[in-house]
């Protein structure tokens, strides 16, 4: 009964009532009877406390959820139950001394002024209300259209490379880790996307028991989560086809670390076959080089007995913490250090 009552009065406060309704003012009403035993309870204490106190809250609370009509009423109403209730008898005598006079002036100035600030507040409330509405509306025709950019793109390139299946197939995959993340970034009304978001959606086609992560998560700009997305796809779709994930006992280990307005990571692999650096730069080292750079970042990459290792940085300026995202994938403890160099092997 009380969890329903508080969550009706949620509902009233977040929501308020329509202006003008019967509904406002009865609960104009309810926040003077309110009041009025209020005072009536400060009386049994100090009679001698201000007549008036209490309908200021009730005038306010009124005009809140109200509307500035409820809550003019509530403060005629209020000063109607004062003066019945809690004025001494013989006030006709001292209706008009000068410290009545004061108290009515008093109170009428402050409920004025109570009214017209609530008035301002709600209608800033309101404004705010519809703006985000037309930006939800806005958000998901933006959306659709991307969708539908990106069909129409994956129905070109099928028809494009009929002959050549698997770049159409690399193809397809890179616009759907773009989409996932588009996707990611809506949600988010553009303000970037969480790290590890970003990862469990690249990694979730895989068992995501044979990758391991450590990690501060943190919010990535749009364009840079954009960015990452790509380039943990080709990490991840060259060490299925080629390294640690093309064997049944492979692992990736990923870390990064940030120090002074960067960010670092490691990617590890082990348990692959040898990897043999490729006489040509392919798109995934294509990318890590040049998406990079934009950032201000670095790359190197090491072709170990032990499977590829891929170290990067960036810088984030507008880096910021993010909530982590509840995805299956262990955590194990690396150390990450900054690159140094750049090596232009071929991923991808």
């Amino acid at each position: 009964m009380m969890k329903r009552a508080l969550a009706r009065w949620r509902e009233l406060w977040q929501g308020g009532l329509p202006p003008r309704s019967p509904a406002s003012f009865v609960f104009a009403l309810g926040c003077v009877g309110i009041a009025t035993i209020v005072r009536m309870a400060i009386g049994e204490i100090s009679p001698a406390s201000a007549v008036f106190a209490p309908y200021y809250s009730a005038t306010l609370v009124a005009a809140l959820v109200g509307g500035w009509r409820a809550g003019s009423f509530a403060a005629v109403a209020g000063a109607v139950a004062a003066f019945w209730c809690f004025v001494p008898p013989d006030w006709t005598s001292h209706a008009f001394d000068r410290e009545w006079i004061v108290s009515y002036f008093l109170f009428a100035i402050s409920s004025l002024v109570i009214v017209w600030a609530a008035k301002s507040y709600r209608d800033l409330l309101w404004r705010l209300r519809d703006e985000e509405a037309r930006r939800e509306l806005l958000n998901r025709e933006l959306a659709h259209r991307i969708r539908n950019t990106l069909a129409i793109v994956e129905s070109v390139i099928s028809r494009t490379l009929r002959d050549q299946p698997e770049l159409r197939t690399k193809l397809h995959d890179r616009i759907a880790a773009l989409a996932v993340t588009n996707d990611l970034l809506i949600k988010a009304e553009w303000r970037g996307a969480g790290l590890r978001q970003i990862l469990a959606g690249e990694f979730a086609p895989y068992d995501v028991s044979r990758f391991k992560i450590e990690g501060e998560d943190f919010a990535c700009p749009s364009e840079l989560a954009t960015m990452l997305a790509l380039i943990f796809h080709e990490l991840t779709t060259n060490a299925v086809k080629y390294g640690a994930l093309s064997t049944a006992r492979g692992r990736v280990t990923l870390c990064w670390t940030r120090h002074d307005g960067r960010v670092a990571f490691d990617w590890t692999e082990s348990g692959g076959p040898p990897p043999s650096p490729s006489g040509r730069e392919g798109f995934g080292t294509t990318l890590l080089r040049k998406g990079l750079r934009q950032f201000g970042g670095m790359v190197e990459m090491r072709f170990l007995p032990s499977g590829l290792n891929c170290r990067f940085s960036l810088a984030m300026p507008d880096a910021r913490p993010a909530t982590a995202i509840d995805a299956e994938i262990e955590e194990a403890p690396c150390s990450t250090a900054l690159p140094t160099r750049i090596n232009n092997a071929a991923v991808g």
